[in-house]
Formats: structure tokens, sequence, C-alpha cells
């Protein structure tokens, strides 16, 4: 989930030098994001200090560096801005593990995609008005937020059937969305058939585990590697 959306926004918007900067600032701040959440949960121990000042530092200069080489960067501090507040906030109250805090992280995290078109771009027309960047965005936040609610079905809350209810209907819509995409075109049918796998996977597994026979973690982890590799591959 860090390394896609971004790599996704390069591949299909296009390649600038300054991507190289923007990468390595979203990539370190997601170990400031790590560390600044341990320090929150701590409630700002001095000793969980180090790792937030060291990682906020490198930030701060691969900010500027980033702002240098394409200035009009700073108007998607606007966007991002209220999703730190919330991580900020759901940490704080070491709530990081929320369904709240996950689907804010996973929608700053996809909106790397539009991030790296506006750069393509040269920020022109703004804010990466592309319809193909959205698409993107929109498909990879449905994708991971279903990881989301599949991981937490056969682990977490493996016996709830409130979110086994929602995480089928979240697949279940994404599905019938991508066959609808791809009927009029903006994506491929095989891309679909891996959205309908995805969800008959959604239903499955779980259920399997209430009948006595667990997939182990270990499965579903490299499992979610195949996934994505599979769902990544075919949205081009």
């Amino acid at each position: 989930m860090v390394t896609i959306p971004p790599l996704v926004g390069v591949v299909e918007g296009g390649f600038r030098p300054v991507e190289i900067v923007v990468f390595a600032l979203w990539f370190v701040g997601y170990f400031l994001f790590y560390s600044a959440t341990v320090w929150l949960k701590s409630r700002c121990k001095k000793r969980y200090f180090p790792p937030v000042r060291l990682y906020g530092l490198i930030v701060a200069a691969l900010g500027l560096a980033s702002l240098v080489g394409a200035p009009y960067l700073w108007r998607w501090a606007l966007v991002f801005s209220p999703l730190v507040a919330i991580a900020a906030w759901e940490a704080w109250k070491r709530d990081e593990r929320s369904l709240i805090s996950g689907l804010d992280t996973i929608a700053a995290a996809c909106l790397m995609i539009p991030v790296m078109f506006d750069i393509a771009g040269d920020g022109a027309p703004g804010f990466a008005a592309s319809p193909r960047a959205w698409l993107l965005t929109a498909l990879f936040f449905g994708y991971f937020a279903g990881t989301l609610f599949y991981v937490k079905t056969n682990i977490r809350e493996r016996d709830s059937n409130v979110y086994l209810a929602a995480s089928v209907l979240w697949h279940a819509s994404w599905a019938a969305a991508a066959f609808v995409l791809a009927w009029r075109g903006e994506v491929g049918w095989i891309h679909a058939a891996v959205w309908l796998a995805i969800a008959i996977r959604a239903v499955v597994v779980p259920l399997l585990a209430r009948a006595g026979r667990p997939v182990s973690v270990k499965a579903i982890g490299f499992g979610e590697v195949f996934t994505s590799l599979a769902f990544v591959l075919t949205v081009f």
C-alpha cells in the first residue's frame, strides 16, 4: 500500500525527476507516521521521540526539495492535513487499528496517484484533474479498503457478523462496479474477473474458518501478495 499507488501514478502519468524526491518524501513519511504513532500512544514519552525527530527532519528536508522542484505541490498539503489529523487523533486514543484509522491511511496512500499525475502534468490543469487518475485512485481505494475488511473478518473480527456482512457488501459492490466499467471500456474484462475472484474470496475464506477450516495468517498474507500483483497487472 505504501509503494504501489505512487508507482502507479508514475507509470500511468509519466516520469519526472522530481518524482524521485516526492517518492522518497512519501516513503520516509511512512516511517515518521509509524514512529509518531508509537510516540503519541505513549503519551509523548521522551524515549520514543528521537526517531520522530530524525524522520521529521528528513521529511522537512525532502518536503522543501519537493517544493523547489514542483512549487504547486503545496496545495496537496490542504488535502493531506485532515487525514494526518485523523491519524494522529486515532493514535492518541490508542485506537490506530480501528476501521476509521485504516480507511484514513488507505485514502492517504491512494491519493499519491493523483499527486504523481499532478507532477507529470507540471501542475496543470490543477489537482491532477485527469479522469484516469481519479478512476485509478477510486479502484485502488476500493481494493485496499477491501483488504482491510477481508483481513479483519479472518483475524481480529472473525466472529463478527457485522464485519462479514460489511465485507461481502463492499466487495460485491466493487465487483459489480468493475463489470460496469469493463462494459464501458474503462477497464479490461480480466480486471473485472479479478474483482469477482476477490469478492468470492471475501465470502468463502471467512466461512471456511467458521466451519472449522481456517486459513492461516501466513497463507492470508501470501494470498494478499498474489492478489495485489493480479490487481495491479490487470488494471493496466
